[in-house]
């Protein structure tokens, strides 16, 4: 952990560290070392609330420029990230799909033709990998945001970074794959007995691998109560699972 930040996610040549109490995104590598947002004040008559992201580099420049794309869900949930020589911003969206930002000006370089929403996404070096509300995840073309690849199924959530090349998806509630970010290529398929239940949703919120080649999962269950009409909705139940890897135990193996 470094000071006040905890690690929140890999990249392609980099880790995100994420701070609590405020919009902000350090780095550990890469030309860009943090990025923040000052929060703007929304615009009930348009529906917009305009934010500062602040981008420092490691070189001591610093940029500031005004968006209405880059919001809280952006950077407090899953959905912000650089390119490792600090030229663009990424932000997914809830429901208007992916951005590219020049990170000096902010002028916008490219965005999907997609509007699905977007619940992850991996900056590789010369692809991005996003996961997609319909079950979807796409490889796009980090220079122009074109679809190269698709694949299904996946769930909307479960998608993360196992290191800087690979990541592990949820595909249906009992069955897992581990990925190759820049081909989806499936390395390994593995299923879970305990993700299953009547009526019973599971929100991943986070994935990590552990050092004995175990994989992490965390995050909580939404439960019904199927004897009214209609279901009620009751607390939320937290869990934590540990997968198996065999493939990450062969490359530990082979290192």
């Amino acid at each position: 952990m470094r000071d006040g930040l905890k690690l929140y996610k890999h990249h392609k040549s980099y880790s995100i560290y994420h701070s609590e109490h405020q919009w902000l995104n350090c780095y550990s590598d890469g030309a860009i070392e943090s990025l923040q947002m000052i929060l703007g004040t929304y615009n009930s008559y348009t529906d917009e609330c305009i934010n500062e992201i602040v981008i420092q580099f490691r070189s001591g420049e610093t940029y500031k420029w005004e968006t209405k794309y880059i919001n809280g869900y952006n950077i407090g949930q899953f959905g912000i990230a650089v390119s490792t020589d600090g030229t663009m911003v990424f932000a997914q969206t809830w429901g208007n799909g992916l951005f590219c930002f020049n990170a000096k000006t902010g002028e916008r370089i490219w965005r999907t033709k997609s509007r699905r929403g977007i619940t992850n996404i991996f900056v590789g070096d010369t692809t991005i990998t996003a996961q997609l509300h319909d079950y979807a995840m796409h490889l796009i073309d980090i220079k122009t945001g074109e679809v190269i690849q698709e694949k299904r199924p996946c769930t909307a959530w479960g998608f993360t970074t196992l290191d800087n090349q690979h990541i592990v998806c949820q595909v249906t509630a009992r069955k897992w794959e581990i990925i190759d970010a820049e081909t989806l290529e499936v390395k390994e398929t593995f299923t879970h007995k305990e993700f299953t239940g009547n009526h019973t949703d599971f929100c991943i919120n986070h994935i990590s691998l552990r050092e004995n080649g175990n994989i992490r999962v965390a995050g909580f269950q939404n439960v019904w109560d199927d004897s009214e009409k209609p279901p009620k909705m009751l607390p939320n139940i937290e869990f934590e699972y540990f997968l198996n890897s065999k493939y990450f135990e062969k490359l530990k193996n082979n290192s």
